[in-house]
């Protein structure tokens, strides 16, 4: 007999079956995506392409704080990244301290006034210093949000393509060549291009980080980056997109009215990827974003609970501020698929999935407990939201390691890891943000 609980339970079973077949489909489609880039051999090409006259200059824009102790260092590997012409351009708030010096004395950096065309909101630079071979500029401002400096820079770039570089990535030998190929195609224009991120601490590409949250965050960081990102290019593109690093073309920045001085850096960054989307369907312009589903950064990954919760919850937080401006994108037909169907969904996704989980939790248990519904009914509950997940989980993992070429020879652990990092790790995340919002600080920018 069907009773009023049975009916609840069902809706709950209902909610997990759809939220991770909708994570299935993705995985599925960045299983695709995945390859097609592998067939294209993006990693051969390097060669060729850093010996070619046809790749476009790049400007990579970095911001002091997030570089770390060692600016000095990450400059210098990102200059000798082989690549045909780059420039770094790096934004300092404030005196930026030892750091700052150290930039200036190590790069014989010399101050001057650079003359830069305005377009977009942004402050007015306190000190430019830059080598003599136009490589390396350093711009002080005073007291400017991340995505006002950002505009600054992008002022100050010289070239035609900015790579955004945050979180003290570490790139990937060769990475910008294979960035910059989707540019470089021409038969859909590419407005942003972003690709797979890794730990600093695995070191090698098939090691495991040795802490383990770390491992945890990773697992699920696959899940997201090989689903959600690569697969929804098929879907009409990401709803919002967060890397590390993401490359675009300046003058795609400027006509979609540059990076919201307003917002923090993660923000603002996420924030451009909607605001590209509207360029691109009022200029009616066949377009892709893309993620290749190759490594190409490195990042600190959080290695402790209190830090890794800090940063979930400042993601979910940049999120919300990002998809706040654009809320008039939802249910225009203008805007496709992305604006009638993808945003919408997200949006309530991202605001509802975690107080709609914790109450299918609550349901579920407290009328097995007290004997509302049977064993048969609760098995299909917690199979729909813990087993399915961890099948998810564990395809994102089997797709790194035979397309993206990663993680390969960790054998049972690896595989245990991705189970149980969507059995538990991904819902405790959500639930204590949902319940604890702001009590483990802030790590945004």
């Amino acid at each position: 007999m069907i009773t009023p609980y049975h009916v609840l339970a069902y809706l709950a079973i209902a909610f997990y079956i759809l939220l991770y077949s909708g994570h299935m489909i993705h995985l599925l489609l960045g299983y695709k995506a995945a390859l097609r880039w592998k067939k294209l051999g993006y990693l051969e090409e390097a060669h060729r392409l850093s010996r070619s006259d046809l790749v476009s200059p790049i400007t990579v824009i970095a911001d002091l704080h997030e570089i770390g102790e060692d600016a000095d260092r990450w400059v210098d590997h990102v200059l000798s990244q082989r690549f045909p012409e780059l420039e770094i351009i790096i934004m300092v708030n404030g005196e930026g301290g030892e750091e700052a010096e150290r930039l200036i004395d190590t790069f014989f950096l010399r101050r001057l006034d650079r003359v830069y065309r305005r377009v977009l909101e942004a402050p007015e630079p306190r000190e430019v210093f830059q080598s003599d071979d136009r490589r390396l500029v350093l711009v002080r401002t005073e007291g400017a949000r991340k995505g006002a400096s950002l505009n600054l820079a992008l002022g100050l770039s010289r070239y035609p393509l900015v790579a955004v570089a945050s979180g003290g990535t570490h790139l990937e030998d060769d990475a910008l060549l294979c960035m910059v190929r989707p540019f470089m195609e021409g038969q859909i224009k590419a407005p942003a291009v972003m690709g797979v991120e890794l730990p600093v601490e695995m070191g090698e590409e098939n090691l495991l980080p040795p802490r383990r949250i770390t491992r945890f965050e990773l697992m699920e960081s696959l899940r997201v980056q090989l689903g959600y990102l690569a697969g929804a290019l098929y879907l009409g593109g990401p709803v919002i997109a967060w890397g590390s690093i993401m490359l675009c073309r300046k003058r795609d920045i400027e006509k979609a009215g540059g990076f919201r001085p307003d917002l923090a850096s993660k923000a603002a960054q996420m924030n451009m990827v909607l605001r590209l989307h509207r360029l691109m369907r009022h200029e009616r312009k066949p377009y892709r974003f893309v993620f290749l589903p190759q490594v190409v950064a490195r990042r600190r990954y959080a290695d402790t609970w209190r830090e890794h919760l800090s940063g979930s919850y400042d993601h979910e937080r940049s999120i919300s501020a990002a998809l706040r401006p654009e809320a008039g994108m939802l249910f225009r037909l203008r805007y496709g698929s992305l604006g009638t169907l993808q945003l919408p969904i997200f949006w309530l996704f991202v605001n509802m999935a975690a107080i709609v989980g914790f109450a299918a939790y609550a349901i579920a248990i407290l009328f097995f407990a007290f004997g509302k519904i049977g064993w048969p009914v609760f098995a299909a509950f917690l199979a729909s939201s813990m087993l399915y997940p961890a099948v998810v989980g564990v395809g994102a993992v089997a797709a790194a390691r035979r397309e993206v070429g990663i993680l390969k020879g960790q054998g049972a652990i690896l595989y245990a890891y991705a189970f149980i990092t969507q059995v538990w790790f991904r819902q405790f995340t959500s639930l204590a943000c949902l319940l604890t919002p702001g009590v483990f600080g802030s790590r945004e920018s």
